[in-house]
């Protein structure tokens, strides 16, 4: 087994200041953790540069006009750092994941609508040499979502019917937020060439309406045993009261209905494979659960970046 990355409770305390905003000044981390502005800066300094947490800028989606997520299983051969080249750049592949199960390869794909998301598959996974076989489970509603790397999706009722207005301005700005949601006002003015005053008010602006937050995101994997999977889950007959128990499993992080050869799609993190197994032998004793598939999550070929944009 794999020697585990070890955390110190200055670095917990650290990650938990910087999940709640990750923007948060050194002088307001250092007060909350009860180290200097330089210790904390040191360690966020480590932490990230062992890939062990990252702080992403994490974009509404409904702002940018998206309506549409969908997970896409592939049976993929080729190298995985051809296929991580081939996706990384487009801007609707938000998230590119290794499993082990009947599918290689899981992503995400957002898009404005479902004909929309029909071109993005043609335009992305069809194009790639290597894919030879992919199904798509389009999201429908969500009934639980606790990823603090992606934002909740635009889809069901939640979706509101009016897009934010945002100009060219805002949408520089966003681009560069996402890469570096802690980049100061003076670096976002020089990158998006706008007025220092201009900027400031902007980004104050897109993280006080939510458009945008910055959270931090830890690589579980290196940090705590864990068994990370997404399980497909066939349903039938009255399945409302199960969603509602399967939403109420810890282990459970994502629900969402979804259309396709699943009714549901969970995202789940166990402390094992044996407390997997536990968890799948209680999912299929629901009432509702027909069958249901497993895969297991390998390596992270794209790291979560939520909503990313078109090219400008």
């Amino acid at each position: 087994m794999p020697q585990r990355y070890r955390l110190d409770d200055h670095d917990r305390s650290i990650i938990e200041v910087l999940k709640e905003d990750g923007r948060a000044p050194l002088a307001h981390v250092g007060e909350r953790v009860g180290l200097s502005p330089d210790a904390v800066r040191g360690r966020m300094n480590r932490l990230a540069d062992d890939g062990v947490v990252r702080i992403l800028g994490l974009v509404d989606p409904a702002s940018l006009g998206y309506r549409c997520l969908a997970t896409v299983g592939m049976r993929y051969h080729g190298s995985p750092e051809a296929l991580t080249e081939a996706l990384h750049s487009h801007p609707r592949v938000t998230y590119l994941q290794q499993v082990v199960g009947e599918y290689n390869v899981l992503c995400e794909i957002t898009a404005y609508d479902d004909a929309d998301l029909a071109d993005v598959i043609s335009q992305s996974l069809l194009t790639v040499e290597g894919v030879r076989d992919f199904e798509v489970w389009r999201n429908l509603t969500v009934l639980k979502w606790e990823s603090r790397a992606r934002p909740r999706p635009p889809v069901g009722e939640r979706a509101p019917a009016v897009r934010p207005v945002l100009d060219q301005g805002d949408i520089e700005l966003l681009r560069h937020l996402v890469e570096n949601p802690r980049a100061s006002y003076r670096e976002l003015a020089a990158r998006a060439d706008l007025p220092y005053w201009a900027v400031r008010k902007r980004t104050q602006a897109l993280f006080d309406t939510g458009t945008i937050q910055a959270t931090a995101v830890v690589d579980r994997i290196k940090v705590q045993p864990t068994t990370l999977a997404m399980m497909g889950l066939k349903l039938g007959g009255t399945v409302r009261d199960d969603l509602a128990q399967l939403a109420s499993f810890p282990e459970i992080a994502i629900l969402t209905t979804t259309v396709g050869r699943y009714q549901a799609v969970a995202e789940v993190s166990c402390d094992s494979s044996v407390a997997l197994s536990d968890l799948v032998e209680r999912v299929l004793a629901l009432n509702a659960v027909r069958d249901l598939s497993v895969l297991i999550y390998g390596a992270t070929l794209v790291l979560p970046r939520p909503w990313r944009f078109d090219p400008a």
